[in-house]
């Protein structure tokens, strides 16, 4: 016996009501229940449509749906940080590193134009990152006007806009303790640690380039084959921007 659409409405109200609030997750919810009620139903007609689901969420456990989030979620980061990962190292290959490589000479030639290139650097790496928060907070703003506007929430667009500005909070952290405590022991900022400073303000920007260009794009492709519904909905927002 196959399931009707107002029983698969009810499998989606179902899974909101116990806290999976992406819509991605539920579908694979759903798709897992209708595939066990439907298998059910075939040795048990008798049982009502409550009944085997209320038997298939037992099986899920004393935490529900929660344990399923959870996985969900650690996998979802892991590949999100192989994305990460992947587009950065294409920096270190041709032709690229050759891009790398000059904008380094570039920004170290810039430094040392000037009397206190430590002062310049400072400068520079928290203008770059004021930036990107403020790009980040742009991003997340615009992420909660789509999903109030679509009425879904996707789970690979919230892990990645949630988590990408934690890895340059620490990153901030380490480098700013690390140039103060530099600067307050030595009163010579030396040509190596110019050049050194030089690749870190490159890296951090190769860094925030990927986070909020490559990777949201690479995140919508990623949706949008699995679920058609994310095209369409992207398909309408534009539409909608454009008139």
């Amino acid at each position: 016996m196959k399931l009707t659409t107002e029983q698969i409405d009810q499998l989606y109200t179902f899974t909101r009501q116990h806290y999976v609030e992406w819509y991605d997750l539920q579908s694979e919810l759903v798709d897992h229940l209708a595939n066990a009620i439907e298998t059910e139903w075939q040795e048990k007609p008798k049982l009502t449509f409550d009944e085997i689901l209320n038997k298939e969420f037992g099986k899920f456990g004393v935490f529900g749906f929660m344990d399923v989030v959870e996985e969900r979620q650690k996998f979802l980061e892991k590949k999100y940080n192989r994305l990460i990962w992947k587009y950065y190292k294409e920096f270190f290959r041709l032709p690229k590193i050759i891009l790398t490589t000059a904008l380094i000479y570039g920004v170290y030639i810039f430094m040392n134009f000037f009397e206190s290139p430590s002062a310049i650097f400072m400068g520079t790496y928290f203008l770059i990152v004021i930036i990107f928060f403020g790009l980040f907070l742009k991003a997340r703003k615009e992420l909660k006007i789509k999903e109030k506007q679509t009425g879904k929430k996707w789970l690979f667009e919230d892990n990645y806009s949630g988590k990408n500005a934690i890895p340059l909070i620490n990153l901030s952290l380490i480098i700013s303790n690390s140039i103060t405590s530099y600067v307050l022991k030595n009163t010579i900022w030396n040509r190596e640690y110019s050049l050194i400073a030089s690749a870190i303000l490159v890296f951090i920007a190769f860094y925030i380039y990927i986070q909020l260009k490559i990777i949201p794009k690479k995140v919508s492709e990623e949706l949008a084959k699995t679920y058609p519904e994310y095209n369409f909905e992207n398909a309408q927002n534009f539409l909608t921007y454009i008139k």
